[in-house]
């Protein structure tokens, strides 16, 4: 069980964790919290079931689905009304208890499963004092037989030609076509190679692999593709980051 004030953080995510619009970097700590702590996996359980209850009809328009043409009497019924409801309640109860039941074993079997696929990392360096910070995971999948480096989410990772070690030439719109990789990262087990972050001009922290700052691209719509790989965009080259000793790794 972990702090009430870890719990209360990861607890205003929950929800934007349900409709899948959670940033990359909060879902990683959201996960790895709910795999420590029961009660706020109860939490979700509970939460998951709401969008089913919410769209399951008045009790009205069971009635009517029941008996039709019998509306006006049902109305008219304050006995009749009662009776329906309490049944309608008996019924969600234990389909809600059901549901909770699954989704409590369900969401032990994906925590399992994430912490086999590299989902629950290893940081890079000594253990963080905090340990819901908003770092980025950094992993590594085969395309083409090739390593490439990508986000927690399967998306691959990219460098730009004009970048030094030091300064992302990627600003304004480029930055657009090309999302900066916000720092600081972790490095998911099987990660080699030099990883570290640079300042860029707004403030924020942008991670670097080898030296080469990070980017991802709009024109990659799902993990697992390269259409940024050789692409001259922004005044240079862009190439898909690719792990050490791979025959494709550019310098």
């Amino acid at each position: 069980m972990m702090g009430s004030g870890a719990c209360a953080g990861v607890r205003s995510q929950l929800g934007v964790y349900l409709t899948g619009a959670i940033a990359p970097p909060d879902r990683v700590v959201l996960v790895r919290h709910l795999a420590a702590c029961e009660e706020c996996r109860a939490e979700l359980a509970g939460l998951a079931a709401l969008p089913a209850l919410l769209r399951r009809p008045s009790s009205r328009a069971a009635a009517e689905a029941a008996a039709p043409g019998a509306t006006a009497e049902v109305a008219d019924g304050p006995e009749l009304g009662e009776a329906l409801l309490s049944r309608t309640l008996r019924r969600t109860a234990r389909r809600r208890r059901r549901r909770r039941r699954w989704l409590l074993a369900a969401l032990a079997l994906i925590l399992a499963a994430a912490a086999g696929a590299g989902w629950l990392v290893r940081p890079a360096g000594p253990p963080a004092s905090d340990p819901d910070r908003g770092e980025t995971v950094l992993r590594t999948t085969t395309i083409g037989g090739v390593t490439v480096l990508t986000d927690a989410e399967g998306y691959t990772l990219y460098w730009f030609g004009r970048d030094t070690a030091t300064r992302s030439a990627c600003q304004g719109s480029c930055a657009r076509r090309w999302p900066p990789m916000a720092g600081p990262a972790f490095e998911a087990i099987g990660v080699t190679g030099a990883v570290g972050e640079i300042v860029r001009p707004d403030g924020s922290l942008q991670v670097t692999y080898d030296g080469h700052p990070l980017y991802t691209t709009t024109a990659d719509t799902g993990p697992g593709q390269t259409r940024g790989d050789g692409v001259w965009s922004g005044g240079g080259q862009w190439h898909k980051a690719v792990m050490p000793g791979t025959p494709e790794r550019g310098s």
